[in-house]
């Protein structure tokens, strides 16, 4: 896992002696030795997160006056109540749903990577009835205690460790005796008989869920159409989608139906990548922009100061740097580059982050059809900040006894909103609610069609658009069922809605 997630932090302490950072060092909160013991772990978050939101939040102009009463007056408040408090908000709602401390960073920062003790299965949550809630399974990864548990998408949990989840006690209940749990033993529903199903008992594992999930090409009358599940844009996911689209361009697909109805997001440099592949090949060998980021007016001016009119600009490209955990990686797209007639995206409301950012920026260039339902909304970008680190960063602008607050922040973190993306003419269609499919389809994971499966009903509609005549009668099996109430995604994995920087090069 990279640590060093802050890109500009990085960039701007080099200059801290000369320049930006000589102009907004660390605010200081009066007396800090007069703290009371008690209050010293929740002040010293509070210090670094407060400094961070001031220089590198993308409202920090908005919301200067609460940063400044958190700074003087508030530094004994609970740190990840103050954050969702003072976050940008509009006619008061949170404009920024996603600015947020964490207390347990490593976790944070591990799960953003694919990394994470889990069971290797990612649910939704639906309706049963009036009184009780059940948990669909929607992907099951390769090799995980999941796939070797025999769980299968569409499988329906109806219990937790033998108790049954209601409406009333189901979020306590799949969060401490489920997604957070070391192990667990979970009731399936019989969808046959209607009655309570076999028993699986599973034991978390730390591992790698590998979000290129599926892939396949469908023959259509002659015209050859890909089909990939992406869950997640992680940096390891890199290599397996150079190789699934080295594969379609062997293959000679001219249309790609790509789903990312389970995809909240990750970083930016996988998007970038994704993108090069993806854009018509003229535009890609042109070098033409991709996206732009717009942040708050400091850091804009320092950005374009730095490095040139083209420091927030992003453009197609075949050859990639980056850095993860102290080492330089290279990949070059032009072996895996497919020039596309047509791309298809699956999308619903799990589709966020650099999700909807792949389509926003690519939607100048190309043909794309929408498909499924409403995406998640989330047009920004953020970086992650662990505070032990910001404390040994900006440790030349604080005195002694600031410093000493270090030793109180263990595996505290910030993921702040640093700017949001816009497409080469600036525009961003998912701002603010999420980009609107052209065609409706829902995600029906319970009626268990595995990915691939043609009666999914989302991927149905793709093949039909993309010439299927054959798939024009609705499926039986779908029109008998109809779909349980789905819950908001109240419950998701850390990583949901990230769209993260990594250094730049």
């Amino acid at each position: 896992m990279m640590k060093k997630l802050h890109l500009i932090p990085t960039l701007l302490l080099g200059l801290s002696l000369f320049g930006f950072i000589a102009c907004v060092q660390p605010t200081r909160p009066d007396d800090p030795e007069e703290k009371e013991d008690e209050n010293r772990t929740y002040t010293g978050v509070n210090y670094f997160a407060a400094n961070c939101m001031s220089l590198y939040y993308l409202w920090t102009d908005e919301i200067n006056g609460q940063l400044t009463r958190w700074l003087t007056k508030e530094m004994d408040a609970n740190p990840i109540e103050k954050v969702q408090e003072i976050r940008y908000k509009q006619n008061g709602k949170d404009y920024d749903r996603w600015t947020e401390v964490t207390d347990d960073y490593d976790a944070f920062s591990s799960s953003v990577e694919g990394v994470s003790t889990t069971y290797g299965c990612d649910i939704i949550l639906m309706m049963l009835d009036q009184t009780y809630v059940c948990a669909v399974v929607t992907v099951v990864y390769k090799d995980s205690p999941a796939e070797k548990a025999g769980l299968k998408r569409g499988d329906v949990i109806v219990r937790i460790n033998g108790i049954p989840m209601t409406t009333i006690d189901y979020y306590k209940l799949i969060t401490e005796g489920f997604l957070y749990s070391s192990s667990c033993e979970l009731t399936l529903l019989d969808t046959e008989t209607g009655d309570l199903g076999r028993k699986v008992s599973m034991t978390a594992v730390k591992m790698y869920e590998n979000p290129v999930v599926f892939h396949s090409v469908f023959d259509i009358e002659g015209k050859k159409v890909g089909y990939l599940v992406f869950t997640s844009f992680t940096l390891k996911a890199i290599d397996d989608l150079l190789t699934v689209f080295e594969q379609f361009r062997n293959a000679g697909i001219s249309e790609l139906i790509l789903d990312l109805r389970y995809n909240g997001g990750g970083y930016v440099k996988t998007e970038e990548v994704l993108a090069s592949m993806l854009a018509p090949k003229a535009n890609v060998q042109a070098g033409d922009l991709f996206e732009q980021e717009i942040y708050n007016k400091a850091l804009t001016d320092y950005y374009l100061k730095e490095y040139g009119k083209d420091a927030l600009k992003t453009y197609f490209q075949t050859d990639f740097t980056w850095k993860d955990d102290g080492f330089t990686y290279t990949c070059d797209t032009r072996s895996s580059h497919v020039d596309l007639n047509r791309l298809y995206a699956i999308i619903d409301s799990g589709t966020a982050s650099a999700s909807e950012s792949l389509l926003v920026g690519l939607m100048p260039y190309m043909d794309i059809t929408l498909i499924g339902e409403q995406s998640h909304g989330k047009f920004c970008t953020g970086i992650m900040y662990g505070a032990e680190e910001w404390y040994d960063d900006y440790k030349a602008d604080m005195n002694t006894s600031l410093y000493s607050y270090k030793k109180d922040v263990s595996n505290w973190g910030l993921y702040v909103m640093i700017g949001r993306y816009g497409d080469c003419n600036g525009n961003c269609p998912a701002m603010p609610d999420g980009l609107k499919p052209v065609y409706e389809a829902k995600d029906r994971p319970d009626l268990g069609y595995a990915f691939g499966d043609e009666q999914d009903p989302m991927l149905r509609q793709a093949l039909i658009l993309a010439g299927r005549t054959d798939l024009k009668a609705a499926s039986t099996r779908a029109a008998e069922a109809p779909a349980p109430d789905r819950l908001p995604r109240q419950i998701v994995k850390p990583a949901f809605g990230k769209r993260i920087l990594t250094e730049r090069n």
